[in-house]
């Protein structure tokens, strides 16, 4: 665990039984990120009737600067519309103080994130193909809801998540799935698509279409359950390279290998369903969520893969503590696209960290970044990341000092 983070659960939980926020009476913080804070609290109502829940609370010095309230507000009216058993439930927005919260359910579990760490820990190379494909097709049941359940107007809510990756998929003790973290997602327009102005997402998961601010639509999440798909079974990162301009260019420009290259033994047609969905072409990927799902069905079927429930609680308590929490994420990146980030005792490159997903922190990374070959850079794609670099910069000159 980060010595940074390690002292900051350390000192601040678990905290005196009288703190309260809101009607929530406040068991532990959680975590404190560059953004706010996340408490784990007790809901009380008549009778005996009581419940656990996860607060997430906006520092006060971000509640005048619009574009993080935006976010953070946006995430609270999005998944509050949503009833769905693989999106995590919001209960309640609120203010308290000067400060916005968020009421959200309590998952005992962790992220995908933590645990292909923990397998990796136990000298394990990614996740079973049977838990792999019930993981994925949770997610893609979510992905699919967000974006056809119809709004109060009964028209198709057309959301798109942006942020699909391993630390934003929650994996409960139970065997549940729950897709988190809607604060940069965004309703298409009702044409079909939304057009990305910025950078937001984390970089290894970004889309082509992302990068370049094109418009989007549902395909580009199923490009980014492509590199999650791609990453929980080979037990490597796809796109971590030494910096941010270069993952991009590894999603722009470089070939992305063959799971089948890292993997002995690799299932040719669980193969061919994850390079269909990291298509760099949308026109080549699935053509909505329900489609991918179905073909990780027939796969997982012809393969005799055990994709119970049970089974996947059974790997989650193996792999991690027993006392772990999984919940939504309040990092940074939560609210402006940039993750929290810690730098690699390894190689000393920054890397997105999984502090803020669960209590648990392992710091062996998967895989060291891979040197490769440097092409040459298209005209276009040095346009692009030109743009996206000089765009990191005026972010990171307005930004960065809020951080220190």
């Amino acid at each position: 665990m980060p010595s940074e983070l390690r002292r900051q659960l350390s000192s601040s939980s678990p905290l005196s039984s009288s703190t309260t926020i809101g009607n929530y009476e406040v068991i532990s913080k959680l975590a404190t990120g560059g953004m706010g804070e996340v408490f784990l609290a007790n809901q009380r109502g008549a009778g005996d009737f009581s419940r656990k829940v996860v607060l997430k609370k906006l520092h006060p010095k971000f509640t005048t600067d619009p574009s993080f309230v935006t976010m953070f507000l946006n995430e609270a009216r999005i998944a509050a519309s949503f009833s769905h058993p693989n999106i995590i439930h919001i209960y309640e927005l609120f203010q308290d103080g000067d400060g916005y919260v968020i009421a959200m359910e309590y998952v005992r579990g962790a992220s995908v994130l933590s645990l292909l760490r923990g397998r990796h820990r136990l000298g394990h190379s990614g996740l079973p193909y049977g838990q792999i494909a019930r993981i994925a097709t949770a997610v893609c049941e979510a992905l699919h809801y967000a974006y056809t359940a119809p709004d109060a107007d009964g028209l198709p809510f057309h959301v798109i998540h942006r942020d699909v990756s391993p630390s934003n998929v929650l994996v409960g003790f139970d065997g549940q799935v729950k897709l988190v973290d809607f604060g940069i997602a965004k309703m298409v327009e009702r044409e079909g698509v939304t057009q990305a102005t910025t950078i937001k997402g984390k970089y290894g998961y970004l889309t082509p279409e992302q990068i370049r601010c094109h418009p989007l639509d549902q395909r580009s999440d199923l490009f980014s359950l492509g590199t999650m798909l791609w990453e929980m079974s080979v037990g490597e990162r796809l796109f971590q390279r030494d910096n941010e301009m270069q993952m991009m260019y590894a999603i722009l420009e470089e070939r992305i290998p063959l799971p089948s290259e890292r993997a002995k033994d690799y299932p040719k047609d669980l193969e061919q369903i994850v390079m269909r969905a990291l298509a760099r072409k949308r026109d080549e990927r699935y053509p909505d969520a329900a489609m991918l799902a179905h073909e990780l069905r027939e796969c997982a079927r012809a393969n005799g893969w055990d994709t119970e429930g049970a089974s996947l609680a059974s790997l989650a308590r193996e792999v991690l503590p027993q006392d772990q929490i999984a919940f939504g994420r309040i990092g940074s990146d939560s609210f402006s696209g940039s993750a929290e980030r810690r730098r690699d005792k390894h190689t000393g490159t920054w890397v997105d960290d999984d502090s803020f997903a669960s209590l648990v922190v392992m710091d062996s990374d998967l895989a060291r970044p891979v040197t490769q070959r440097r092409r040459g850079l298209t005209g276009s794609t040095w346009i692009t990341l030109v743009a996206m670099l000089i765009a990191t910069l005026a972010v990171w000159l307005v930004v960065g000092p809020l951080l220190d």
